[in-house]
């Protein structure tokens, strides 16, 4: 290794330059290749049921926002909900 620095040390600067932007582009694209390789375990629910079931509870919220029975008032309302907190 120590070799190799040195016999590209002996290069001119712009084609140092040119080697580490090829070295850079390959390692950018096996990393890219990995994540496009992994992408579709990610978005597999790994409870074909649950899935489901989560979006029948989506579809029966839209439509009860649509129809306007979330409130007791027969009007449509928007509720917030986060999970994070800061300070107290």
């Amino acid at each position: 290794m120590k070799r190799y620095f040195e016999h590209m040390h002996s290069k001119p600067t712009h084609e140092r330059r040119q080697h580490a932007a090829r070295v850079a582009g390959v390692v950018t694209m096996f990393v890219f290749v990995g994540w496009l390789a992994t992408l579709g375990y990610r978005f597999v629910s790994p409870h074909p049921q649950v899935a489901t079931e989560n979006s029948l509870v989506q579809q029966t919220q839209l439509a009860n926002v649509l129809n306007g029975s979330m409130s007791p008032q027969g009007s449509a309302t928007l509720e917030v909900a986060t999970t994070s907190y800061i300070g107290q």
